[in-house]
């Protein structure tokens, strides 16, 4: 069965305020929102993934006296730093390798990249993973479709190869019912009329591929004082809430070795149907890896809005019912 836990980015408006990785995990651990965790590689040490010998020996301590498990480091290479062109394959494995080996020296045993890796660049960066020991996965989320061709170069790498250190991390937001309420709320304040409003919501609804349904809602912000922000936001969680189901996934689901059970609302009910069936279809695939709380509210709403930890904390508790559910139903 899978292992409940939390990624450090649920808690950004406390990086925002200045708290530290270790306060952070102390905080986590207080409240009961472990045992597993996910920390993001570039928001948690200054330098990374050149960080200090304190700031890892300080983390790994941390982590001990905490009874926490080191689930997943996110990674991340920007293709596009230099003007005018992308890094090439060389380039871009010399940004990775080092922070695959931050992941070793931290003691996690997976890391999370994002999907869309050219198929050279995979090749090279899932053998150096091997090499190091430690699991590759690339995120699928929100409008990604199995079929997609990031996903299908992963799926049969996989499968030439046989490697169990190459897989994905499934994240729920695959299955969204409905745009979030903080969305509304975070484009009213931005100046969208009620209806523009409904009319985001009628683009993400329709038909079709997404990318002419965020076409659609940007239509619906234009010419308004504060555009870019609301273009920004309106793209934003329309390309991350997906509307496929876990049957669509199946046959991907044997290369699940992490998951993220994303929310974006405080009023964590929102999420109890697409939860439970995502953990049902985890648990019957045989999944028994961490099951991650990663809040995306803090994007959208005010920090008065809601506390990221005491939204986690109810997050929580929903996933452990859930959890509890699965166990009690009959083989």
């Amino acid at each position: 069965m899978p292992t409940l836990g939390t990624t450090l980015f649920s808690l950004t408006p406390d990086w925002r305020s200045g708290a530290g990785t270790t306060r952070l995990l102390d905080r986590l651990a207080a409240a009961g929102c472990g045992p597993a965790i996910e920390v993001v590689g570039h928001q948690s040490w200054r330098g990374f993934p050149a960080s200090s010998a304190e700031d890892e020996r300080a983390f790994r301590d941390a982590v001990d006296r905490l009874g926490l498990q080191p689930a997943a480091l996110g990674v991340y290479t920007d293709l596009h730093r230099h003007r005018g062109r992308s890094l090439t394959t060389d380039e871009a494995l010399a940004d990775l390798l080092p922070q695959l080996a931050a992941a070793v020296r931290l003691g996690f045993p997976l890391v999370r990249a994002t999907l869309g890796m050219q198929p050279a660049l995979l090749r090279r960066a899932a053998a150096a993973a091997e090499r190091l020991g430690v699991v590759l996965t690339f995120e699928l989320q929100g409008a990604t479709s199995p079929d997609a061709p990031a996903v299908r170069d992963v799926v049969e790498l996989q499968a030439a190869s046989g490697t169990p250190f190459l897989g994905f991390t499934l994240d729920s937001s695959l299955t969204t019912p409905a745009l979030p309420h903080a969305l509304d709320t975070a484009l009213t304040r931005r100046g969208l009329s009620a209806d523009g409003v409904a009319a985001v919501h009628a683009a993400w609804a329709a038909d079709g591929p997404v990318g002419p349904r965020i076409g659609r809602a940007l239509t619906a912000v234009a010419g308004l004082p504060r555009e870019p922000e609301l273009a920004t936001l309106a793209a934003g969680v329309l390309g991350r809430c997906g509307r496929s189901t876990p049957q669509d996934w199946a046959p991907v689901l044997p290369l699940v070795r992490h998951a993220h059970a994303k929310f974006w609302d405080p009023d964590v009910e929102t999420v109890r149907a697409p939860h439970g069936a995502w953990l049902a279809a985890l648990t019957e695939a045989g999944y028994d890896g961490a099951l991650l709380s990663e809040w995306g509210g803090h994007e959208l709403l005010d920090r008065d809005d809601a506390d990221a930890l005491a939204v986690t904390r109810a997050h929580h508790d929903l996933l452990s019912t859930l959890l509890a559910q699965r166990t009690a139903v009959p083989a």
